[in-house]
């Protein structure tokens, strides 16, 4: 369980919801899952690019998770009244860092030179911008379908800004991945494992992602 306690000091707050959401075996785990779909079947080819890759990653998975809890944090502070976003007196630099988190992705993918990507994590931006002004986005049980639909877009941002092609390969590997963080986030949800539909819908993935696994064990050389 989480323990926050409340401290006078942003970077005091920051480092402990950095300890709590992000440095965890879970995050480190859907690091190397997304980093894994983007570089198959082959490493970036210079030492660099492989920094940046993984910098990349890190920076998207990182503002991401907190721009989630920051959109969640009315009802987080109900049910989660333990996390470090609910008790912070410093809400607003947690927004301030996210932007700077944004501003910093921004800037490596125009370090690559290839303006798809910075165009293409706008376009996510701006959807995501969007779903958390939605005020029925909580009530919906299959939301997490449209959260988890970043990490797929993630793997494609890598990718593109590693100058590997979009093509039929890498988006089974993307697809994958989407799968796969469905059925994970099923399993690991106490309500939405509860719940008989998102159960079934779970099952169904999970016989695509074995379909799909087996297709692109065929396909990707």
């Amino acid at each position: 369980m989480e323990i926050a306690d409340v401290s006078k000091s942003f970077p005091d707050d920051l480092r402990a919801y950095l300890a709590s959401r992000l440095l965890t075996v879970p995050m480190l785990a859907l690091l190397a899952l997304l980093l894994s779909a983007a570089w198959i079947p082959l490493l970036p080819d210079s030492i660099p690019k492989l920094g940046l890759s993984i910098a990349l990653g890190i920076v998207l998975i990182s503002m991401f998770r907190l721009w989630d809890d920051l959109a969640d944090l009315r009802q987080d502070r109900i049910e989660h009244p333990d996390r470090v976003l609910s008790v912070t007196a410093h809400e607003k630099s947690f927004h301030r860092f996210c932007m700077l988190l944004g501003a910093t992705t921004l800037v490596l993918l125009l370090s690559s030179g290839n303006l798809q990507t910075s165009i293409g994590f706008a376009a996510l931006t701006i959807l995501f911008a969007l779903f958390y002004r939605r005020p029925w986005r909580a009530g919906v049980r299959l939301r997490y379908h449209l959260l988890i639909l970043k990490y797929p877009c993630f793997v494609l941002l890598i990718s593109t800004r590693d100058n590997r092609p979009i093509d039929s390969s890498r988006l089974i590997l993307a697809l994958l991945v989407y799968l796969l963080l469905c059925i994970y986030e099923v399993l690991h949800d106490p309500s939405l494992r509860s719940d008989a539909r998102c159960r079934l819908i779970a099952g169904i993935e999970l016989a695509s992602a074995a379909g799909l696994a087996v297709f692109s064990m065929t396909t990707i050389q």
